[in-house]
């Protein structure tokens, strides 16, 4: 009997251990400093006759290949991948991004978005409303 006890208190005693390991440590959590998007052109508070280019900044930690510009306007959308943008790099401070729609967009209201991603699973998405009258 006192052999089982023994082998008790040490199946226990690993097992405290190794729920303890599951755990982790505060070294190994990842910190995610998301893309951050400025300087949006058209502004946001420019009305606009019509509206066929568009441009903003993002920070220098986005990775390029990861923008993706989506404009909604009414029943149209009109997605933009890396490849279709012109992506330039300021300085190393931040990234240019411009676009240019195929035809310009009148009367009504379009919705700029923009997600991307500084590493993966740390992703950001943000946008403007655009009123063209």
């Amino acid at each position: 009997m006192n052999i089982s006890f023994k082998i008790l208190i040490a199946s226990l005693l690993s097992l405290g251990l190794n729920t303890a390991h599951a755990y982790g440590t505060t070294s190994s959590t990842t910190h995610c400093d998301r893309p951050v998007f400025t300087d949006f052109q058209p502004a946001v508070s420019k009305y606009l006759q019509s509206f066929s280019e568009f441009s903003f900044l993002a920070s220098a930690n986005t990775t390029p290949t990861s923008i993706h510009v989506t404009i909604s306007a009414g029943a149209n959308k009109y997605e933009f991948t890396p490849k279709q943008l012109q992506i330039s790099s300021v300085n190393n401070s931040h990234l240019t991004i411009k676009g240019k729609l195929d035809r310009p967009l009148q009367d009504g209201f379009a919705r700029l978005s923009v997600t991307a991603h500084s590493k993966p699973g740390c992703e950001k998405t943000d946008g403007i409303l655009i009123r063209i009258h």
